[in-house]
C-alpha cells in the first residue's frame, strides 16, 4: 500500500511539471526580419530599358568601295582621316593590318551603324545599301591593287577548280564566297588559317604559297563579295606566282615502289578513308573524275599506267601539279602509297 502511494505521488509532481510555463529561449545571433505586408510593394517600380540588339541587315546589291568613297569622306574622314589612319583620339587606324585581319565586315556594320564608344551611329542617316559601301570602302585601306591582282593570279591557278569563276563553289562542298551572308562574319585570319591548315577535303597550302601569297588571295577571295574598283585604280599585269611550272621529281619519290601489293585489300581500305577526306572532292567519289581535267582512273589503261609508273604518281601526290597540291606536309608515305593502292581499285 505505501508502495502504491509513493507512486501515485510522484505520477501527481511529473504532471504539474508538464504544465508549467517553458522558459523563454536566449536570443539567436540573426534577427529573423520584419516581413513586408503583401499589400505593399517591396520596392517602388521603375520602367527597365530592354536590351539593344543590332539588327543585320543585307544590301540588295553588290556593296561598292567606290560608292562608300564619298560617304567616308563626308562623315567619316574628320575624324579617321582621308587615308584611314585616324586623326583623333580613339579614332581607329584601318591601315593596321593586324586589326584589320582580325575584324569582320559584319563587325564594322554593327558599328558603323549603331555607333561605338564617341562614335555615332549612321542607322537613321544612312541606307542599308551606304552603309555597306562605306564599310568595303574602310576594308579597302588594308589592301591595295597590287596586292588584289597577285591575289587573283594565285587563285586562277590554284583555287578556281575547285571555288569556281566566281567565288560560288564548283565542287560539292565548296564555300560560296560571294553570299555575303556566309562570309560576312569571317574574319581575313579565320581565312588564313584554312587556307594554311586545310580543312575537310581542302589541303593545307602553306607548303606552297608564301605568307604574303595566302594574305594576297584571301584579300582577292573577299571580293566576290564586293567590287573592290576605286577611281584611278590601275590593274596590274598577271604577277608571277612561287609556283614553278614543272615540279621536278625528288628520287625520294621517283625511286620508290609500292611497298604493299596493289591488290592489298587493308591497305585499299586504309586508303579510301584518306581519299574520301582528301581527293573524292576532286577526283570523284568512283574515281572518274568530279572537275575538269582530273583523270579518269575507272579507265584500265589509267588505272594500269598508274600501277605501271608508281613513283612518278607518289611524286605527284607528294609534290603537286597544275591546280592540285601536294599533300607531303600532310601525309606520310605509306599513307599516300595507301591512297595509290585504293586509287588503281577503279580501274580493275
Amino acid at each position: 500500500m505505501q508502495t502504491k502511494i509513493v507512486i501515485l505521488t510522484t505520477f501527481i509532481i511529473l504532471l504539474f511539471a508538464a504544465c508549467t510555463s517553458p522558459q523563454s529561449l536566449p536570443a539567436g545571433h540573426t534577427q529573423i526580419p520584419t516581413l513586408i505586408p503583401a499589400t505593399e510593394p517591396s520596392s517602388p517600380l521603375t520602367e527597365t530599358a530592354l536590351p539593344s540588339f543590332p539588327i543585320q541587315s543585307y544590301p540588295a546589291r553588290l556593296p561598292s568601295a567606290q560608292l562608300g568613297q564619298p560617304i567616308y569622306e563626308t562623315h567619316c574622314a574628320s575624324c579617321h582621316g582621308e587615308d584611314g589612319n585616324g586623326i583623333v583620339p580613339g579614332a581607329r587606324n584601318f591601315g593596321d593590318l593586324d586589326y584589320m585581319r582580325g575584324e569582320t565586315p559584319a563587325f564594322f556594320y554593327t558599328t558603323v551603324t549603331d555607333g561605338r564608344g564617341e562614335m555615332q551611329g549612321f542607322r537613321d542617316v544612312l541606307t542599308s545599301d551606304e552603309l555597306w559601301d562605306v564599310v568595303f570602302y574602310v576594308w579597302r585601306f588594308s589592301t591595295d591593287t597590287e596586292t588584289l591582282n597577285l591575289g587573283q593570279n594565285i587563285y586562277e591557278e590554284n583555287c578556281q577548280v575547285c571555288h569556281g569563276i566566281d567565288g560560288t563553289g564548283e565542287v560539292l562542298g565548296a564555300s560560296d564566297f560571294s553570299d555575303l551572308r556566309i562570309v560576312d562574319d569571317q574574319a581575313p585570319r579565320d581565312f588564313y588559317l584554312v587556307t594554311t591548315q586545310g580543312k575537310g577535303s581542302m589541303p593545307a597550302w602553306q607548303g606552297r604559297l608564301s605568307q604574303d601569297e595566302r594574305w594576297s588571295v584571301i584579300d582577292y577571295v573577299r571580293t566576290f563579295s564586293y567590287d573592290p574598283t576605286l577611281p584611278g585604280d590601275i590593274v596590274a599585269d598577271p604577277l608571277p606566282t612561287s609556283t614553278p611550272e614543272e615540279i621536278v621529281c625528288d628520287p625520294k619519290y621517283l625511286d620508290q615502289t609500292n611497298p604493299y601489293d596493289w591488290n592489298d585489300s587493308a591497305a585499299s581500305i586504309a586508303g579510301q578513308v584518306t581519299y574520301d577526306q582528301a581527293c573524292g572532292m576532286c577526283h570523284g567519289v568512283d574515281g572518274s573524275g568530279a572537275i575538269p581535267g582530273t583523270p579518269d582512273y575507272t579507265d584500265p589503261v589509267v588505272a594500269e599506267n598508274l600501277r605501271s609508273n608508281g613513283g612518278e604518281n607518289l611524286c605527284v601526290v607528294a609534290n603537286g601539279r597544275d591546280a592540285m597540291p601536294g599533300w607531303k606536309e600532310t601525309l606520310t608515305d605509306e599513307q599516300m602509297w595507301e591512297v595509290l593502292t585504293f586509287m588503281y581499285s577503279f580501274g580493275k
